[in-house]
């Protein structure tokens, strides 16, 4: 296991720190206080997790994330002692993957850590799964691709679990609250976030959203993947 640490708060370094070696005793934790340098810094280390901690002054906490993004799918967590729910509002909209208040209790962020693991594929749980197709749209699980007619789409991590999840019940209404669940786990606070998900991935998909080719919404319910079954143009 390696993971970047980018902030200035040794406190939060040391958390972060110690909650993954409770799984991973051998866990590697490289650490920048600098946004702008953590971009080198994960691109040359290619680490597991990026951990960020929003005290650093060169780069807004949305643009550290964004920055990010550009060139990684790694699962970005989150770790601030704010409690303006803004902050984690702002976090997870700008492509992190999840936000951990603190102080908590290390075997939180440990879970949320192997949790995201096993979401961004990075756990053998997924090494075997076949890619997911539906028409001109291919889901690749073990390498976290997306393609729609041979041209690559970027997704975020959580952009493509909601995808993942949707292409894979094909047909079947997922709920609000299991999207919700598997996504974000049992303790986020993740009100109307699977509508702005679903927006943006309507977005890179070109679908729309009043006559739909990919995820039509059932009001009040949830959303139904609706694309061509596999092999149909």
């Amino acid at each position: 296991m390696k993971a970047v640490f980018i902030g200035n708060d040794p406190r939060a370094a040391e958390i972060a720190t110690l909650s993954i070696r409770l799984r991973w005793p051998d866990a590697e934790v490289e650490t920048t206080g600098s946004a702008n340098a953590a971009m080198d810094l994960v691109e040359s280390v290619s680490p597991d997790i990026v951990f960020l901690h929003p005290d650093f002054t060169d780069l807004t906490l949305s643009q550290s994330i964004q920055e990010l993004r550009r060139f990684t799918n790694l699962p970005i967590l989150v770790l601030g002692y704010q409690q303006d729910e803004m902050e984690v509002i702002t976090a997870l909209e700008s492509g992190a993957d999840d936000y951990v208040r603190l102080p908590c209790d290390l075997t939180e962020i440990m879970t949320r850590v192997w949790a995201l693991q096993r979401r961004a594929g990075l756990l053998p749980t997924r090494e075997q799964e076949t890619p997911l197709h539906s028409g001109p749209l291919m889901v690749n699980p073990s390498t976290y691709e997306v393609f729609l007619r041979g041209e690559r789409i970027s997704l975020t991590s959580t952009e493509f679990r909601l995808l993942y999840l949707l292409v894979r019940n094909r047909g079947t209404v997922v709920q609000h609250h299991t999207l919700e669940r598997a996504i974000w786990g049992e303790q986020a606070d993740t009100a109307g976030l699977v509508k702005k998900y679903v927006q943006r991935l309507r977005r890179k998909l070109r679908d729309n959203a009043r006559d739909p080719r990919w995820i039509a919404s059932v009001h009040g319910v949830g959303y139904r993947f609706i694309g061509p079954p596999p092999g149909q143009a």
